[in-house]
């Protein structure tokens, strides 16, 4: 029987110089080689425990044989093990416990026939990418290389032992690669492959980016009727959603049916312009469908593409008046500078290319910058933190959002007031509008004029423009409104 141990003198001072009457509730364990290597046949082990307190040890593998259960401080733990009759290389867990105290030792038995270079050739990750390692049976240096897939991460463990652990698998399946392990001298050498399971016991949807947002929507979302996602263009993408989801009306948490869609705008690769009627910057006081806004801007304007956009800042439609309540402005130009009182945020694009979500009050410090901004109110994440809010409102809503680094904009429209596709007279809290918006990945986000007239607009095959929403008005009629966002590639 062999054992490999490594000493770490270090902490076997630290540990026995307290002597075997230290009490339990300050225990300390360590082993001196963890994982600990042994090979295929069977024998006594000692483990190498370094203990400063009285400890007990277990194991619920079969093939481990605990003899020495209990023990004091400076007293070895030996394990029996029985021969490997399997090729592949086996693994078992030992507790030890002093106390409140407990730790684990990782056994690798080889197999009969197995690799005395490596642990395993073969390895196995969960969906969530939980990590797990391999041991490196040399006694001198070892290097490995660098898969080619994001996805996986190694980190050397010691001077023995490789980390490996993944990425969480939204792709709808499994996945694997491949990496060797290789002696410095170069007379040992591996390769490894790791398999990576997928499972959508907790993901329910249907595409990758629908998983990715329920995931880390965490309890929101109960269940997922459907969802599309579509690549309108390099840099744009479309997201569309019907599920239950979970929000509250008063003290009530309740399940109701939902709707939400959602653009994902890559600003290296295309950018948002604000939208007037008619795309005409003399009417900043009329009013126009978001479908007839853009299209009125892929009519007027050469040299781009427009994908589709959203309604946006709220305007006095009651009076007549339909004066915008935030900033605005188009191609450079600032065509209102105020806010009123009950305006406190805009979303602007820089000249740099860069996009913002910000407060009223850095907005004279960057009007300099901007090329294009509307006005908004509720913040609703900040630095990436959703924001508290006493308001629990449930209404149909817009939103816009951006990431911290301003390279990707985020549009979101929910659905509501309609009892057979988005349940009753609700919608979505500003709450849980923030919580989407930061499980989509947005850093800053606010919130923008909903209710009626919350509008998601998208380019169909043909080149025409459509509403995928359903607008909380009489007969789901598209309400004319003020201003908006327009997704665009430049030709």
């Amino acid at each position: 029987m062999w054992n490999r141990t490594i000493l770490f003198f270090a902490a076997l001072g630290l540990l026995l110089s307290c002597g075997g009457g230290k009490d339990t509730e300050d225990a300390a364990i360590a082993f001196s080689q963890n994982p600990l290597l042994v090979d295929g046949e069977a024998g006594v082990v000692d483990c190498g425990l370094i203990c400063n307190a009285s400890w007990t040890a277990s194991c619920k593998e079969g093939w481990v044989t605990v003899l020495t259960e209990a023990g004091m401080s400076g007293d070895a733990l030996k394990v029996r093990v029985s021969a490997n009759p399997a090729e592949t290389d086996r693994n078992a867990s030992i507790t030890v416990k002093a106390g409140e105290t407990g730790k684990i030792l990782q056994m690798v038995q080889s197999g009969a026939t197995g690799s005395r270079f490596v642990s395993d050739t073969k390895v196995s990750i969960d969906t969530y990418g939980t990590g797990t390692y391999i041991s490196i049976n040399t006694e001198g240096e070892w290097t490995y290389t660098t898969p080619q897939e994001t996805w996986i991460t190694l980190v050397r463990k010691g001077p023995a032992a490789l980390g490996i652990s993944a990425e969480i698998n939204y792709s709808g399946e499994a996945r694997s690669c491949s990496f060797t392990v290789s002696s410095a001298d170069g007379e040992d050498r591996a390769t490894v492959t790791v398999t990576q399971q997928f499972s959508n016991e907790r993901f329910l949807a249907s595409t990758e980016y629908g998983r990715k947002l329920v995931y880390r929507m965490g309890t929101y979302i109960k269940s997922v009727t459907s969802d599309t996602y579509t690549a309108l263009a390099d840099g744009v993408g479309c997201f569309e959603m019907k599920c239950t989801l979970m929000d509250g009306f008063g003290k009530e948490e309740v399940a109701r049916k939902r709707s939400f869609f959602l653009f994902e705008v890559d600003m290296t690769k295309a950018t948002v312009l604000a939208t007037l009627p008619g795309d005409d910057n003399a009417k900043l006081k009329s009013v126009q469908k978001m479908t007839e806004q853009i299209a009125a801007l892929q009519n007027k304007r050469s040299g781009i593409t427009v994908w589709g956009g959203i309604n946006g800042d709220f305007f006095h439609g009651d009076d007549g008046s339909n004066s915008l309540q935030g900033v605005m402005w188009r191609g450079g130009t600032c065509l209102k500078s105020d806010f009123e009182t009950t305006v406190n945020t805009f979303f602007a694009v820089f000249k740099d290319g860069s996009a913002k979500c910000m407060g009223q009050s850095e907005y004279a410090a960057r009007t300099s910058d901007i090329q294009e901004a509307i006005g908004g109110r509720q913040i609703l994440v900040r630095g990436g933190g959703v924001m508290s809010f006493t308001d629990t409102s449930q209404e149909p809503r817009t939103a816009v959002g951006t990431s911290a680094d301003g390279k990707t904009v985020w549009m979101l429209v929910v659905d509501g007031r309609d009892e057979l596709y988005s349940t009753g007279s609700y919608s979505v809290s500003y709450d849980v509008l923030a919580r989407i918006m930061k499980a989509a990945g947005a850093s800053e986000a606010i919130n923008l004029d909903g209710g009626g007239s919350s509008s998601f607009v998208v380019r169909g095959s043909n080149g025409s423009f459509s509403l995928h929403n359903k607008p909380a008005n009489s007969g789901r009629q598209e309400r004319k409104v003020a201003n908006g966002l327009a997704i665009v590639s430049i030709n």
